[in-house]
């Protein structure tokens, strides 16, 4: 969590809106794994990850059938190709947030154990017969931190957050393009087991949108360190800052969301 450097780490709960401090209110759900245990989600989930139910926008992960995964969890955004293109992503997006991934525990298939873990390791086999156990702060007034970086390379100057864009709306993202103000070469792809989630609030897409991904609540008041030149001010001149956010489309927290399209 750094303010000031392309370092993007996912959503990080700091409250619900409903008064119980930093309190997770975790839900569990579940990780596709076949009868057999041989088969499972291809795709990781890291700490931090939001997450959504599989249905038929979701592209194959594990088994070709996307019925076959029904009543499972995956990251908003599911690897598609080698290029992740923003195109095949966004048909990924209408869907709304069941929360945001925080651990899962399985049976591995080779030792027998159970084991606990801060995210899913794509495709690993587990028991036969046994279920794997994700759990999701799915609280829908919760408040998440997140950081502001973009996916266009043309968009450097967005990664400045004004003040002035407190209460409109904006998209997730990941995989972002390269960034080349003083700062790290390009966002990565996917999320690591050291690092956690890689998703951002993408400064690209910042709008009074309705069905963007996340409202933008202010900017984060905890200012961690920078290796800024001295005098940036977050909201005004500092790059890459963290803001408070919670999400538009939730799929316990607003009036007549859809439930996954499984036809």
């Amino acid at each position: 969590m750094s303010n000031g450097i392309n370092r993007p780490y996912g959503l990080e709960v700091v409250q619900s809106q409903i008064g119980n401090g930093g309190t997770q209110k975790l839900g569990q759900y579940f990780i596709y794994a076949s009868p057999d245990g041989l088969t499972t989600q291809a795709q990781s989930i890291f700490k931090g990850d939001p997450v959504k139910w599989v249905d038929k926008g979701t592209p194959a992960s594990g088994t070709a059938d996307y019925k076959v995964q029904a009543g499972t969890i995956v990251p908003q955004k599911v690897a598609i190709t080698a290029d992740d293109t923003e195109s095949a992503f966004a048909a990924q997006d209408g869907a709304a947030f069941v929360g945001v991934f925080m651990g899962c525990q399985f049976i591995d298939a080779q030792t027998g154990y159970q084991v606990n873990s801060d995210y899913w390791p794509a495709s690993r086999q587990v028991k036969k017969d046994t279920k794997i156990t994700a759990f999701v702060n799915d609280d829908p007034m919760a408040v998440f931190r997140v950081q502001v970086s973009v996916s266009q390379a043309t968009d450097v100057a967005k990664t400045i957050y004004l003040n002035t864009q407190n209460g409109l709306n904006a998209n997730l993202n990941i995989a972002g393009k390269t960034i080349t103000n003083n700062t790290s070469s390009e966002n990565p792809r996917s999320g690591s087991n050291i690092y956690g989630s890689v998703y951002y609030l993408d400064g690209s897409k910042i709008a009074n949108t309705n069905t963007l991904d996340v409202k933008i609540i202010g900017i984060d008041p905890v200012i961690t360190a920078n290796p800024n030149p001295k005098g940036l001010i977050p909201g005004v001149d500092m790059p890459f800052i963290n803001l408070l956010v919670k999400f538009n489309k939730h799929v316990y927290g607003s009036s007549g969301v859809v439930g996954p399209d499984l036809s």
